[in-house]
């Protein structure tokens, strides 16, 4: 039974076995061909995640094109449709350069030989009352004729050496003919303000009897407006009434003292009446309380072409300085309220920026070469410089022109402690500045420039000069701008 179990065990294994051998066969055979059943669904999913990710770089490349397309849309949009307009500037600098040359080749007059005439002009307005009256205190018989002798012959001179320049020789002929009208009328002028004169020594003598104002005045109040003041709604015959000692014109000296200071005071203007009226209804008082003696020219371009503040200066400056021996001139911006009646108007040494402290600018200072505003010079510093440059068509950088010219010369500005020297702005539309090109061109020749364009060279027509009860307005008419400088 044994070996009939051991020989079937062993048929059942070797049968068994035969058939696990063939069952493993076809498990193999099986295996193969499920493995090359499967074969190409393995693949396809590979396929498929290597799609995905190709498909994610290439959003990635498409938001990357999205994002430039919008950096140039908006790089086009700011420079792509200035890019003629850049290119006018080109041109309207290379213009610049050819206008400025031409005002070199049509020989504007030198700023030494312009001083010269311009001296014996300012004289000429003064000289008959002077005249007069030095000769009814001396008793002496000197004729006019003999006084101006020197200057005739000064003259001739200037237009021997001089005699291809036009404009030179106008100038120089204007003054010839107005000494030749004095020596011809000799006996006329000696006579005529026979009235005026009197009057002239009678002030004198009681000049006499009154002592100087002293140099700290005694009824100077300080701080009176902070950063929350208020500017009062007053009109212009309010302020008239109130002030009364002003003589015609914007004049007024202290009566009970000689003023140490003979001040003038330039508002350069164009539509801002408002701001006029509330400059004045501050500004009259304060250079009372100081002891000044005083006179206010409001300079008002006439028309409303490009605006050129630095002509109006100049021919304010020169207007002025003909009717009084001033001793310094204040530049004065008519949007700009002092809040300290500590901040001195008088001359000063050197020149001398005012408004260092605006509360526009959060009363700091922005740039060391800042000097427009206030800006308060003596005449022959300004004079020296020759005023300011008459190049500046627009808004802008004219001060800092006259700041670069002062520094060239080594003439030094001085400026008051910021908490004093504070001014408050009125509220106004700005006006768009001129372009930057043009004036960073400028301001590069500023110190080059400085003996042709300015004062000496400003070509204007004086509309009208009238004395008003508050000030004296001046009209002017500061033409069109040469080609490149519009």
């Amino acid at each position: 039974m044994l070996y009939a179990y051991g020989r079937h065990h062993s048929v059942l294994t070797s049968s068994s076995s035969s058939s696990f051998h063939d069952q493993e066969q076809e498990s193999s055979h099986s295996n193969h061909r499920l493995y090359r059943y499967n074969h190409e669904p393995v693949s396809s999913n590979l396929l498929s995640r290597d799609i995905s990710s190709i498909l994610i770089l290439l959003f990635f490349l498409f938001l990357l094109v999205i994002s430039l397309s919008q950096i140039l849309v908006v790089h086009t949009s700011r420079y792509g449709t200035n890019f003629s307009a850049m290119q006018k500037v080109q041109e309207e600098l290379k213009q610049m350069d050819e206008s400025m040359e031409a005002l070199l080749r049509n020989n504007v007059l030198p700023i030494d030989k312009w001083r010269l005439l311009f001296q014996i002009q300012t004289y000429l307005y003064r000289f008959e009352l002077l005249f007069d009256t030095f000769n009814n205190q001396t008793k002496t018989n000197i004729t006019i004729k003999q006084l101006l002798k020197p200057l005739l012959n000064k003259s001739d001179e200037l237009l021997l050496q001089e005699n291809n320049s036009n404009h030179l020789m106008n100038n120089i002929k204007n003054v010839q003919n107005r000494l030749v009208a004095l020596t011809d009328d000799d006996e006329y002028y000696q006579w005529k303000n026979r009235e005026i004169k009197n009057n002239y020594t009678n002030n004198n003598y009681n000049k006499r009897k009154r002592n100087y104002c002293q140099e700290e005045p005694r009824y100077l109040r300080g701080r009176y407006l902070d950063e929350n003041s208020t500017f009062p709604n007053v009109s212009l015959y309010e302020i008239e009434t109130n002030y009364t000692n002003v003589r015609s014109g914007g004049q007024w000296s202290p009566s009970h003292c000689i003023a140490r200071h003979r001040v003038a005071i330039i508002i350069p203007y164009r539509d801002r009446f408002e701001h006029l009226v509330t400059l004045l209804y501050y500004l009259h008082p304060i250079l009372q309380r100081q002891e000044l003696d005083y006179k206010i020219y409001v300079s008002e371009q006439t028309g409303n072409g490009t605006y050129n503040k630095a002509v109006l200066m100049n021919a304010a400056f020169i207007y002025g300085l003909s009717e009084y021996d001033f001793q310094c001139f204040v530049f004065h911006d008519v949007d700009l309220i002092p809040e300290d009646d500590r901040n001195m108007y008088s001359c000063p040494i050197f020149p001398r920026h005012m408004s260092v402290a605006v509360d526009e600018m959060n009363y700091k200072l922005t740039y060391e070469e800042l000097i427009g505003g206030v800006f308060n010079i003596r005449p022959d510093h300004f004079l020296t410089v020759n005023g300011y440059s008459n190049l500046y068509w627009g808004w802008g950088a004219e001060d800092d022109d006259l700041y670069y010219r002062l520094k060239e010369l080594s003439i030094k500005v001085i400026r008051p402690p910021a908490t004093i020297a504070r001014y408050k702005m009125l509220a106004h539309t700005k006006r768009v500045p001129s372009i930057w090109n043009k004036r960073a061109k400028l301001l590069y020749s500023a110190a080059k420039r400085y003996t042709w364009d300015g004062v000496s060279s400003a070509r204007y027509n004086l509309t009208s000069a009238i004395a008003y009860p508050l000030f004296t307005h001046l009209l002017i008419d500061v033409g069109v701008p040469p080609p490149g400088f519009s």
